[in-house]
């Protein structure tokens, strides 16, 4: 069989890469300008974007770096972006439709995300297997 070393998984993305997951209790505790990822719904629209209401009941701004490409806003959104103190700044996001959350786990994915800013480090499985 081949040398493990030369393996590379590409299942797992590399942990250069690792955006995670938050939710808005645990947002702050990010340090301003990490690379986030959380799920909201949206509440309002804003002169600078507009408010999501976490899984965990947070209203948090998503500061936008150019306008809304829709004309209204609503429904639930994974937004991806960079940590600042209680907002993000939006790089992209991507709306659910209405098919999609009808049937949201939210308590799941709370817990994932929790979970997942627990660890330092969630796609560290340890050293490879050898042969």
């Amino acid at each position: 069989m081949g040398d493990r070393d030369d393996f590379e998984d590409s299942q797992f993305p590399d942990n250069n890469e690792y955006v995670p997951y938050v939710t808005g209790s645990n947002l702050s505790q990010k340090s301003n300008g990490a690379k986030v990822t959380l799920w909201g719904k949206v509440t309002k629209e804003a002169n600078e974007g507009f408010y999501i209401k976490t899984l965990d009941g947070k209203e948090v701004l998503i500061k936008l770096k150019k306008p809304l490409s829709e004309s209204t806003l609503g429904g639930w959104f994974e937004i991806h972006g960079q940590s600042q103190g209680n907002s993000v700044l939006c790089e992209d996001y991507v709306p659910f439709s209405e098919e999609m959350t009808k049937n949201i786990d939210t308590v799941g994915h709370e817990t994932l995300a929790k979970f997942l800013v627990a660890l330092d480090d969630p796609w560290n499985l340890g050293d490879a297997m050898e042969d």
